[in-house]
Parts: C-alpha cells; structure tokens; sequence
C-alpha cells in the first residue's frame, strides 16, 4: 500500500481510539446512587417489589463531565448478608441527553430476585458501566 493512501487509514484509526478512550474516561464522570422510593415495611430505601413480584432498585445517574453525554447504563448486583450474590440487574437512562450537571433516573429491575429472596437482600451495588456519545 502506498504511504500517501496509509497515513490517512492509520490518522482514522487512531482518531477512532481515541474517541473510545474518551467514553471511557466519561464513565468516571458520571455517578450514580440509590434513589428514593415509597417506603415500603422491611425494604432499604430506593428499593421495591412491582406488581410482577420483582425486586427494583430506583437509582438517579448524575453527569459531573463537562459535556453533555448519551445514554448512561448501570448495572446492579443484590447482595444476602453473607455477601452472596441474589441477583443482577442493568438499566439505561431513557433520556436521549444528558446535559452537565443533570440528573436522570434508571430503575434496575432484578428479574430472579422475588418471592423468599427479596427479604434475603440486604446490600445493593450500582455502578456505572457505559457512557454513550451525545447523539
């Protein structure tokens, strides 16, 4: 292949990565924490049970970037007193944007995580796990 047509194709590729590296670094600057929800006899705040019987999460994603940014997915896990994992759950932002300093909520809904097991949960983790690009 010759250097004139080369340099263009490896300039792209590299732009491409760098793009990349740039979600990556959004994901840092934006964080997520449990929400508030109805109080329900028994549940940690943020937390419920629908109408189907699955244990819910209601958290609130908040962009501390500079920029606005794309739909955010987080990711849960529920967790019995002895640390072992109940369930897992993930959920994006419906907000097509986010501006800096905006709030969106998600709601993590654990889908193997009803009847006996929900009184068995007694810690959460959210985390923030992809940042889309402002579309």
């Amino acid at each position: 292949m010759k250097a004139s047509i080369a340099w263009p194709i490896v300039a792209t590729m590299m732009l491409g990565g760098v793009d990349t590296a740039l979600a990556g670094d959004l994901k840092d600057e934006v964080k997520v924490e449990i929400g508030s929800a109805g109080v329900h006899s028994d549940m940690a705040p943020g937390t419920y049970v629908c109408a189907a019987g699955h244990f819910h999460i209601k958290g609130t994603v908040h962009n501390l970037a500079a920029e606005p940014v794309g739909p955010i997915k987080v990711a849960g896990k529920v967790f019995d007193a002895e640390g072992k994992v109940l369930g897992t759950a993930t959920a994006i932002t419906k907000r097509p944007v986010l501006n800096p300093n905006d709030k969106a909520d998600v709601d993590l809904e654990f889908l193997t995580v009803t009847g006996p097991l929900i009184k068995q949960v007694k810690n959460q983790e959210l985390a923030v796990v992809s940042v889309g690009p402002k579309p």
